[in-house]
C-alpha cells in the first residue's frame, strides 16, 4: 500500500447480508458498461477517525477530487487516486459498508449464494473514473446522491447510496427487478447516465478500476 493512505477500521453493522467477499476488478460509469473490483490504494489523506461510517475531516465527496483526476471535463482522463484516501481494511465483515469496489455478486455467488439470490444490484460510485478496489466512494448521505434504475417494464427505483459509495438493490426490500435494465447516478440537479442496457446488475464487475468490457472505468457521480 502507497504511503498517505488511510485504512479505516469499521465496526460490525447490523445489515441483511452475510458476511462474504472476494478479489475482482474495479470500475465506473457514463454512457455503458457494468462493474467489479479488488486493489489496494494510492492518493492523499486528511485525519480519518474510527466510526461506523467512513468519514474523515477534509473528506472528498463534493465533486473535488483530492489528486489525480478531477470531476470536471473527462473524470477517466486522470491516473488511479483514491480520491478520500479511506480504505476499506475488514475483510469479509458484514457491513453496508463493505468491499467497495469489488464486484458484490460474484462474491456473494462463490461464499454466500443464498444471500447473493437477493441481491439483484450493487456497485459503488466513486468521484473519479480510476479509483482502487477498497478505496470507499462518495459519501451519498453527505452528497445525496441516488442511483436511478429503470427495469424492462420502465419501472423506475431509487438505490441511495451510502456513505461508503455503496448501493444495493435487496429483493427483500425492492422486490424483483426486470432486465434488461438502465441506470442514471443523480447529484442534484446533476446527472451522469449509463445509455447501453444491462443484462446483469453486478455493476463493479466492469466498473472497475481500469474498466472492463467497454466500460472506461468506475461509477462516477455527476
Amino acid at each position: 500500500m502507497m504511503h498517505g493512505m488511510k485504512r479505516l477500521s469499521v465496526p460490525l453493522c447490523s445489515m441483511l447480508l452475510a458476511p462474504t467477499g472476494c478479489g475482482g476488478d474495479t470500475g465506473s460509469s457514463s454512457s455503458d458498461g457494468s462493474s467489479t473490483g479488488l486493489a489496494t490504494s494510492a492518493g492523499s489523506t486528511t485525519a480519518a477517525t474510527s466510526t461506523s461510517t467512513p468519514t474523515s475531516s477534509g473528506d472528498s465527496g463534493s465533486g473535488t477530487a483530492t489528486s489525480g483526476g478531477s470531476t470536471t471535463g473527462d473524470p477517466f482522463g486522470g491516473s488511479s487516486v483514491c480520491s478520500r484516501g479511506l480504505e476499506w481494511n475488514m475483510g469479509n465483515t458484514e457491513s453496508p459498508f463493505m468491499n467497495p469496489g469489488m464486484a458484490c455478486r460474484t462474491c456473494h455467488m462463490q461464499m454466500a449464494s443464498f444471500v447473493n439470490g437477493r441481491i439483484l444490484i450493487g456497485g459503488t460510485v466513486y468521484e473519479t473514473g480510476h479509483e482502487p478496489d477498497l478505496c470507499f466512494g462518495i459519501d451519498g448521505i453527505k452528497y445525496p446522491t441516488i442511483v436511478e434504475i429503470t427495469d424492462a417494464n420502465n419501472v423506475v427505483t431509487e438505490l441511495e447510496v451510502n456513505e461508503g459509495g455503496n448501493f444495493l438493490w435487496d429483493k427483500a426490500q425492492h422486490g424483483v427487478v426486470s432486465f434488461p435494465i438502465t441506470a442514471r447516478v443523480v447529484r442534484g440537479s446533476d446527472e451522469r447516465v449509463m445509455l447501453t442496457p444491462q443484462m446483469d446488475g453486478n455493476c463493479n464487475d466492469c466498473h472497475t478500476e481500469d474498466g472492463a468490457n467497454g466500460a472506461p472505468g468506475r461509477i462516477v457521480a455527476p
